[in-house]
């Protein structure tokens, strides 16, 4: 009994900085909730969606050596599911969210099969090549509104719940600060499972994995369909938050793919908690140069992106290896590198 408490204690200690920042961000939401201030629970809404889908990309990404820039793709497939099933059939979101969500994985299945034939840059550039087509295909595609686009429907009080519609962006953040705890149960039991430690074998040396048993593409695929169904969960949100579809903004390859990619580039990618520090740290940033930057001065349109560039010029430059990383390398944080890095890195 003792031996379990101590186990207990030990893994509150460890994980101690992520249950009072939840902790924190719960009374923050609540907080803005009260106070009706939406920019700021707009805003932490956005630090946890970005933080699931960069969560997602990094097992794909960080333990198994495949960097996506296609990620928009399972984002917009979870994003559509969710509206079309809602706008044609009034079919729940609570429901439509996760129907997405399974779609989104299927297609990285789908799409996983020819592209992890391909090896290093290629398999990027297949990954934006992808997204591209799925973009192209939905601005054609009338079913689903065309480059319109498809606007939910908006529907009485009384059926608030059933819909998942409520006002105002303070219910969505509570539910996805919710969705990204149970990943984080989810990628830790998996990371620190044989699927974690095969992956980042592969990752590091795929013939020498292969060598010894590992069989890549089976664990590539895992890690893939694991990595596209959170992303697809995040794109349904995103549409019963927003309610407006454009194949435009959800398939969008700088604010959707590369987003997600620098939180976990900019929090750490060898470190499991990288992703959110980083979607934590950029998010707020760059939506308040487009809101108070750009939305008002129409004339610095695209200065957010802009931001988007400098930032990875001094992640470059000043910390390669990100937050977390830097941290641990000047001895500010005691090194809790889940996943080692690669030499040279």
């Amino acid at each position: 009994m003792n031996l379990f408490i101590e186990k207990i204690k030990n893994q509150v200690y460890k994980h101690l900085i992520l249950i009072l920042g939840t902790i924190l961000l719960f009374i923050i939401t609540i907080l803005s909730w009260y106070a009706d201030l939406p920019f700021l629970a707009n805003v932490i809404f956005l630090c946890i969606l970005y933080s699931i889908m960069g969560m997602a990309w990094n097992l794909l990404t960080g333990y198994g050596g495949q960097f996506s820039l296609g990620h928009s793709i399972f984002f917009g497939v979870g994003a559509y599911t969710t509206g079309v099933l809602l706008a044609r059939y009034g079919i729940t979101p609570w429901l439509g969210i996760f129907v997405g969500a399974f779609l989104a994985g299927l297609n990285g299945l789908a799409l996983g099969v020819p592209f992890f034939r391909l090896k290093s840059h290629w398999f990027t550039l297949a990954t934006i090549a992808a997204s591209t087509i799925y973009m192209l295909t939905f601005t054609v595609w009338d079913y689903v509104g065309g480059s319109v686009g498809l606007n939910l429907p908006i529907v009485p009080k009384e059926l608030a719940f059933y819909y998942m519609y409520y006002q105002g962006p303070y219910f969505y953040a509570l539910l996805a600060l919710v969705i990204l705890i149970i990943e984080i149960i989810i990628l830790n039991m998996i990371v620190k499972s044989k699927i974690g430690i095969y992956l980042t074998a592969i990752r590091d040396e795929e013939e020498a994995a292969k060598h010894i048993g590992i069989n890549p593409f089976k664990y590539k695929m895992i890690a893939m369909f694991i990595s596209a169904l959170f992303t697809g969960i995040s794109g349904g949100l995103y549409a019963v938050r927003f309610g407006i579809l454009e194949p435009f903004a959800v398939y969008d390859i700088i604010t959707v793919s590369v987003y997600i990619s620098i939180t976990g580039i900019l929090g750490g990618i060898y470190n499991f908690y990288g992703p959110i520090v980083g979607a934590f740290i950029f998010m707020p940033i760059t939506e308040y140069v487009r809101t108070n930057i750009v939305v008002r001065y129409p004339m610095y349109y695209g200065l957010h992106v802009m931001v988007v560039g400098i930032i990875l010029i001094f992640i470059s430059l000043v910390m390669p290896e990100g937050v977390l990383g830097w941290l641990e390398k000047k001895g500010i944080l005691r090194k809790e590198t889940i996943i080692a890095a690669p030499e040279g890195d």
